[in-house]
């Protein structure tokens, strides 16, 4: 399908995709008051995958040959179970704003890795990549490079998403020959296996029930800020392309410091907004550009 110039539909797809995943992060937060990592994300691949699958099955079903499975787990754990679990990790230790500003170098990390592939690069991109960086060490704080503390661990676990997440974009690559549709449920039922299994292997059958609004962040996390978000993706990108798509990375930050700051009471302090301003600017600088070259989407993130 071509893509159409974007118009008050897409600016709505936009704006929910960005709600979706700026809001994730809020709930990754009150999910992990309660639940390890692990098992939050066990289940919220589960209830993700649950409604992959109606979705697929209202669409006519997926359409997969067995070759593909192997590039399709690897998928499903460099796009979904590892990231995600080290998210979660991230929000247990720092701020969930911190989190998914770290998150906003999906592409500009995604830029540099495609120059080790023998893509040429610019000095435009390096320096997107040399400002992001630098925002990520006023945002987590100077200590954090110098003592081992919960801003170290929070800081490690967000770049690893980042640093994973990005190269799954090159995965994904090797999936254009099938439907987005069969791509995203497949990959989700990858990652929600690997999620509950190593969840039940290293946490245990959980001992009790959470309370109330942590299963009510769980189950929005699942539907809305997974299943639903890819959904309008695949929407959206058709209609409108992958540049335009990209803005995302500029608008999810945003989204998640408002609300971590209105609905969890994050702190808004000098040094957040000035790290996430060196990385979005890192990021804007890196990616931003008017000519007609392929943008990079980044999912994360969830």
């Amino acid at each position: 399908m071509g893509t159409t110039r974007p118009g008050r539909i897409e600016f709505a797809l936009l704006a929910a995709i960005c709600l979706a995943w700026g809001t994730s992060y809020m709930f990754t937060k009150i999910a992990v008051g309660s639940l390890t990592p692990l098992t939050l994300i066990a289940v919220r691949t589960l209830v993700a995958s649950a409604a992959m699958i109606v979705l697929a099955r209202a669409q006519g079903g997926i359409r997969l040959h067995l070759r593909d499975m192997p590039m399709l787990v690897a998928l499903g754990l460099a796009s979904g179970t590892i990231p995600l679990v080290l998210i979660a990790t991230s929000v247990s230790y720092v701020d969930s704003s911190v989190t998914a500003t770290a998150m906003a170098l999906v592409p500009v990390i995604a830029a540099f890795y495609a120059t080790l592939g023998g893509e040429s690069t610019s000095l435009r991109n390096v320096a997107g990549l040399a400002m992001g960086f630098c925002g990520i060490i006023v945002l987590f704080g100077p200590d954090a490079l110098t003592a081992f503390g919960d801003s170290a661990r929070g800081a490690l676990a967000a770049l690893g998403a980042a640093l994973i997440f990005a190269g799954s974009l090159f995965l994904a690559r090797r999936a254009r020959h099938l439907d987005s549709l069969t791509v995203a449920t497949v990959s989700q039922l990858v990652s929600a296996v690997f999620a509950t299994g190593f969840a039940l292997a290293i946490d245990g059958w959980p001992a009790a029930m959470p309370p109330g609004r942590v299963v009510a962040a769980v189950a929005v996390l699942g539907v809305f800020n997974t299943a639903a978000a890819n959904l309008l993706l695949f929407v959206l990108l058709a209609r409108a392309g992958a540049r335009f798509t990209s803005f995302n990375n500029y608008l999810v930050p945003p989204v998640a410091v408002f609300c971590g700051s209105v609905f969890l009471g994050e702190p808004l302090s000098l040094a957040s907004f000035a790290g996430a301003g060196l990385v979005l600017a890192g990021v804007m600088v890196a990616t931003l550009s008017w000519s007609p070259a392929p943008a990079v989407v980044a999912r994360p993130k969830e």
